[in-house]
């Protein structure tokens, strides 16, 4: 990393970007998460891809023409049965060019009738959890993608490094070596931009900054030849130390440490939006940005995510934000101010309804677009009376860090697009951290940008769109699993998260080192409502099971459930709690609030928790296990592998659906290991065996999720590494690629935020863990001392978190199984025969 001294020599983005190195023995071979990489192109200077024209009503493909182009894509993959294609593959992708402007005409038509022109993609936060480092094979395709769900507004962050760069070096002559220091490592590029860190995972190379202001142009210009409209990046505020220093004079003040990064990493410097040299940097930030990568006149600027101003005052909030959007207007008179809502969530906050007022009053109501990022399931718009006038965007985040998990829920979608009429509202987006994940719950939400479908029109007809007319052959197993699938799932029962990706804990409370996380105990959570809701196969400490027509109840004598549903009163119960069968009933109706029935002084009361405790008293609990349908599901799915196995789409679904079995299959045996410590010496050896089973079952996890390269850590690694062009480059990108998934920062700040269940990531982390975990819990149950939870976060944090963030194990990037003939092997181990 070279330094410089204000000269611009190392910024020209020629051919340089283009040299690659050889790679050294640790190198890796193959594709993964359907991509190859190749060398970079030359990077360009000065007006590529510049485009001067307002942003377009819309653009895209959907409805019939795009239903034709399904059926085409069936046909294309059937040609290519045993080739790795792309979900939506090239031949098909390059039909739909040509098929844009015969049905984008009536899709346009479609979307200004209802009032929702535009298709709004992705959230600041999946450039890092999702595409921090995918190359420009994977882009092309997926801009396609876009096209075909009708997206014509994408969010487009690749590249604004340089931005940065030559704004501060050209204005005030700062170095290459400030503002590295100034800059995160490419996996956290996102919580830089947003002013949250800094320096963390750094410094990044300038051969990244170079090559990635390339792909941004090989973005942009896919984007606008499909008709989109790209939104950029503009300056918040936010700026390096050294620019402080030179200028101690100027308006700045320290934001509070995010998520409690130390120094150097939190406390960023924000420059006041009304100083001077704020003008000058966010009008310098624009212009740089228009003569590299042109412009579409929409940028995204977020200058207090997840931080407070430093003032409520309602006229210093309207002054602020009049001057962030007077410096984009200054290089820009055309600019619109596209802004994440996500800080105005929290009415209870800082941002009551006169800040909200306030601040957005400081811009045009046609000169600013709000993402009202999670309108889903806390929309903001219905308390703010349409952002106060300004259009905004309908979106539906859904999942936090990436996680995975079989979840959405369709009927909110509908019911909340439906209550947006005589509203602001401009069009529809998807904003969710990390995507690679519940594809029905983001394509229908897509499609309202065009039509209205309810939730159930739209299920029917869905495993055809996805698997294609061979799905005709099998097409009542396959409905019915998705229907299944649909009601345990997509109506607002699933989760994200499992508790393999989770810290391990034998109490109903969280140890006391898990508070120094911001987000602790939200994975937790996650599988205690996965738990309830989607359980697998009764414990085995289950005396009997007692079966009605939607859910198990496992009885366990001599033991209890603890606490309430939210609002029952034990002394004024909404039932007979005489009668069993009715304090079920009444349990059913309540979803996961109520996890199973205690029977105490001769009362059958509801209890919210879902893991049986011993009852010194002789109580007697019926815990709640509502799993057989996803059991069934599973079954119905896989009956479709004889006419579906080759396609990707479907495996992928096998896989997903798989894990999430065996993932709540983890969760049952963890609850059973439990119930048999809580017996102190006396359950040691059930204990023991219930661990070697999660043992066996993890590894089973890891093995099926080895089975798609969409599950796999080896890509992940692999992509992080092909950016560099020396061996310690690539350690340090492959360091950023563990840390994210992990540690999220130098010792845990946001640990497991972003974790994954990904083959590799579970045999060479997640088990280990697990691993230590059940060694000491057995050796102290053995003994007769109990388990120290600080003593095991201590051992695990040293023995296996540190030591994973540098460890030099190379993960395959290419499918080790069969995914259909390993997933029924599974079903036929944990369930029983399944049927040709």
């Amino acid at each position: 990393n070279a330094k410089a001294s204000g000269t611009h020599a190392c910024l020209s983005f020629r051919a340089r970007a283009g040299v690659r190195r050889p790679r050294r023995a640790r190198a890796r071979s193959g594709g993964g998460r359907h991509r190859t990489h190749h060398a970079r192109a030359p990077a360009a200077c000065g007006h590529v891809c510049t485009s001067s024209r307002a942003p377009a009503a819309g653009a895209g493909c959907d409805g019939p023409g795009l239903e034709r182009a399904a059926d085409r894509a069936a046909r294309l993959q059937r040609r290519g049965a045993r080739e790795r294609v792309q979900l939506v593959p090239e031949r098909l992708l390059q039909h739909h060019v040509r098929l844009e402007h015969v049905c984008g005409r009536v899709a346009r038509g479609a979307a200004a009738a209802a009032g929702r022109g535009h298709g709004y993609y992705m959230n600041v936060c999946t450039y890092g959890y999702s595409l921090a480092f995918v190359g420009w094979d994977y882009w092309v395709k997926h801009i396609d993608w876009m096209a075909m769900n009708g997206i014509n507004m994408p969010l487009a962050f690749v590249g604004q490094e340089v931005v940065m760069m030559r704004t501060f070096m050209e204005l005030y002559n700062l170095t290459v070596a400030d503002m590295q220091a100034f800059f995160s490592g490419a996996a956290f590029l996102p919580w830089y931009r947003m002013g949250n860190i800094q320096g963390w995972g750094g410094p990044l190379s300038l051969s990244w900054i170079q090559n990635r202001a390339t792909l941004q142009q090989q973005i942009l210009a896919r984007m606008r030849e499909l008709d989109m409209t790209p939104v950029l990046s503009a300056f918040g505020g936010h700026v390096p130390a050294a620019f402080v220093a030179k200028f101690p004079a100027a308006d700045v003040s320290k934001s509070a440490d995010w998520c409690r990064f130390p120094a150097p990493y939190g406390s960023v410097y924000l420059l006041e939006a009304t100083d001077a040299h704020f003008q000058a940097i966010g009008s310098k930030y624009i212009q740089v940005q228009q003569e590299l990568f042109g412009t579409d006149h929409v940028y995204n600027c977020d200058t207090y995510n997840e931080m407070d101003p430093k003032s409520s005052d309602p006229s210093y909030l309207t002054a602020s934000s009049k001057a962030v959007f007077s410096a984009m207007t200054a290089s820009d008179p055309d600019a619109i101010w596209m802004m994440q809502g996500w800080l105005f969530r929290d009415a209870g906050g800082f941002w009551k309804d006169p800040q909200v007022q306030a601040y957005l009053a400081g811009v045009p109501d046609d000169r600013m677009w709000i993402l009202d990022l999670s309108a889903n399931s806390n929309p903001v718009w219905p308390r703010t009376q349409s952002f106060y006038g300004k259009p905004y965007i309908w979106c539906n985040l859904l999942n936090f860090g990436g996680q995975q998990g079989l979840d959405g829920d369709l009927p909110q979608v509908y019911q909340g697009l439906a209550a947006t009429k005589g509203s602001t509202i401009l069009g529809v987006g998807i904003t969710m951290e990390g995507i690679w994940n519940n594809y029905p719950a983001f394509e229908y939400t897509l499609k309202f940008a065009w039509f209205n479908n309810t939730p159930e029109e739209y299920i029917t007809r869905y495993a055809m769109r996805r698997y294609g007319p061979q799905t005709t052959k099998v097409a009542s197993s396959i409905s019915h699993a998705w229907e299944i699938l649909y009601s345990l799932a997509y109506t607002g029962g699933g989760s994200t998260g499992s508790l393999v990706t989770t810290y391990p804990q034998l109490t109903s409370s969280l140890p006391a080192w898990t508070a120094t996380a911001n987000h602790a105990g939200l994975a937790i959570r996650a599988y205690e409502r996965s738990f309830k809701r989607m359980n697998v196969l009764p414990p085995s400490a289950a005396v009997s099971v007692h079966v009605n027509d939607q859910c198990n109840f496992g009885q366990y004598p001599n033991s209890y459930l603890a606490g309430y549903p939210p609002g029952y009163d034990p002394t004024n119960a909404p039932y007979d709690t005489h009668s069993l069968a009715a304090a079920e009933a009444w349990c059913q109706q309540q979803d996961y609030l109520c996890g199973g029935i205690t029977l105490t002084q001769g009362r059958y009361e509801a209890r919210s928790g879902w893991a049986p405790q011993p009852s010194p008293s002789g109580e007697t609990s019926w815990a709640k296990l509502c799993a057989p349908p996803l059991l069934e599901a599973w079954g119905a799915l896989l009956q479709g592998r004889a006419a579906l196995g080759y396609m990707p789409s479907y495996n992928y679904d096998v896989v997903d659906v798989t894990r999430q079995v065996l993932s709540v299959n983890y969760s049952l045996a963890f609850a059973e290991y439990r119930a048999a410590y809580s017996r102190g010496k006396s359950g040691y050896s059930s204990a023991a065996a219930i661990a070697a089973r999660m043992r066996d079952i993890l590894m089973d996890y890891d093995a099926i999720l080895s089975s798609d390269s969409n599950f796999m850590l080896g890509p992940w690694i692999a992509d992080a590494r092909s950016w560099g062009l020396t061996p310690p480059d690539e350690d340090l990108l492959e360091f950023n690629a563990r840390n994210q998934l992990t540690l999220w920062g130098p010792t845990g700040e946001i640990n497991d935020y972003a974790a994954k269940s990904w083959g590799g990531l579970v045999r060479g982390y997640y088990y280990k863990r697990w691993d230590l975990f059940l060694n000491m819990s057995l050796t102290d149950l053995q003994q007769g001392t109990p388990f120290d939870p600080t003593a095991y976060f201590h051992a695990v944090y040293t023995q296996v978190e540190q030591w994973f963030q540098t460890d030099e194990t190379v993960f395959p990037v290419v499918p080790e199984h069969n995914a259909t003939a390993l997933a029924v092997a599974l079903y036929e181990k944990y369930v029983g025969p399944l049927s040709a």
